[in-house]
């Protein structure tokens, strides 16, 4: 990718990706480089929040990439930052983000919640299976996002610890 060569999408899944494979998939990615990758899924690759804040040194700044899929990556609410910069960035094209299988729990995924609300392209959002519950400041943060981002139609929220009776029910009203 660094010699010029067009690569539009690149899956790395169950490579065994460490932080420091991040760090080169990013350089990779700078726009100075004029990336042309559309797609970039990392899935299964245990890199944790090291790996995302690599990532996110050119993703903040990547005008062309369209999916990025994080799944089962071992990411935390530490990384949390790092994905609201991604999702903020002003010129993102990013239309589809997974972020499922991780660990982000109730404050890694207001935080990005947060970022999606003020996400330009974004239509999809997977938050599936992160070890969050309901709560009041989540319920805040998915009723700003859903009423800020009217692009962002399709979210996945599921196996995640949302009672039947719990806070989700409060955004139909």
């Amino acid at each position: 990718m660094e010699l010029g060569k067009p690569v539009v999408t690149l899956e790395l899944l169950d490579n065994k990706i460490t932080p420091l494979g991040c760090e080169f998939i990013q350089r990779a990615l700078h726009p100075k480089l004029n990336p042309t990758l559309l797609v970039l899924k990392l899935d299964h690759n245990e890199f944790g929040s090291d790996g995302v804040i690599e990532l996110s040194k050119s993703l903040a700044i990547n005008p062309i990439l369209k999916l990025l899929s994080l799944t089962y990556c071992g990411i935390d609410h530490n990384s949390a930052q790092a994905l609201f910069e991604i999702l903020i960035y002003t010129k993102s094209a990013i239309e589809d983000i997974n972020l499922s299988g991780n660990v982000l729990g109730n404050e890694g995924v207001e935080r990005v919640l947060i970022g999606a609300s003020v996400a330009k392209s974004l239509k999809k959002l997977a938050l599936a299976d992160n070890q969050f519950q309901d709560s009041e400041d989540w319920l805040k943060a998915i009723r700003f996002c859903m009423e800020k981002n009217q692009k962002l139609t399709k979210y996945d929220f599921k196996y995640n610890n949302i009672s039947d009776n719990g806070k989700l029910n409060e955004l139909r009203k």
